[in-house]
């Protein structure tokens, strides 16, 4: 594992706005860590995989607030979500962004009890100033959700839906070819594409991931 957002202070949680400008500046000083021989390459077929499983509760607070990044403030549901994915490595933009891609299955307990599957592609965000101690890596993916039942924890009455992961990985050098992993799934209308403008679910939880060939 190797390694810019413009936002208005409309619609912004004021922890957001405190946390915002840190990160871009960390951000602005882990590209001077990512070294000027890295190239635009295709990553071959047998390299790049990676099987993670992850664990968590689902909460009332949205990805569109901003409050479902802050555990301070969750409101916990009765549904709970027990996960395993297999991400592959697909392409390495000069080592400072890679575009992944993971199918994942999960069962989701608790108030009701069904299974969901996703494909989401993500994009990830490699270099952090602090890599030589901790190995960081962040990631955005869109995609697609679906669910063997209609949740109620969706308030959709669909089964497919768009998926979103928004996650952050670290990976100490001890731990070899193992990693830990922050993540809130979110599944969601998609402003209509999928049903009624409205619904959706999130789900922080943490995980492990393995690396094959590290």
């Amino acid at each position: 594992m190797q390694k810019r957002e413009q936002i208005s202070d409309f619609g912004i949680s004021p922890s957001l706005r405190i946390v915002g400008p840190g990160l871009l500046l960390a951000l602005g000083t882990g590209i001077s860590s990512v070294a000027s021989a890295n190239e635009l390459s295709v990553t071959p077929w047998k390299e790049g995989w990676a099987l993670g499983g992850h664990a968590g509760q689902a909460v009332h607070e949205t990805v569109k607030s901003g409050e479902a990044f802050n555990p301070f403030v969750w409101d916990f549901q009765d549904y709970y979500i027990v996960s395993s994915g297999l991400q592959k490595e697909l392409v390495d933009f000069w080592g400072y962004s890679k575009l992944y891609t993971e199918a994942n299955v999960s069962y989701i307990f608790g108030d009701e009890h069904y299974f969901e599957t996703f494909l989401t592609p993500s994009i990830s965000w490699e270099p952090f100033p602090w890599d030589d101690v901790l190995d960081t890596t962040a990631y955005l993916g869109v995609g697609i959700s679906y669910t063997s039942e209609t949740s109620r924890l969706d308030h959709s009455g669909e089964h497919w839906m768009a998926s979103m992961i928004f996650e952050l990985e670290v990976q100490p050098d001890s731990w070899g070819p193992w990693s830990l992993y922050g993540r809130i799934h979110h599944r969601s209308s998609a402003y209509g594409t999928f049903g009624d403008d409205g619904g959706g679910s999130n789900i922080p939880s943490l995980g492990v991931r393995y690396h094959f060939g590290q």
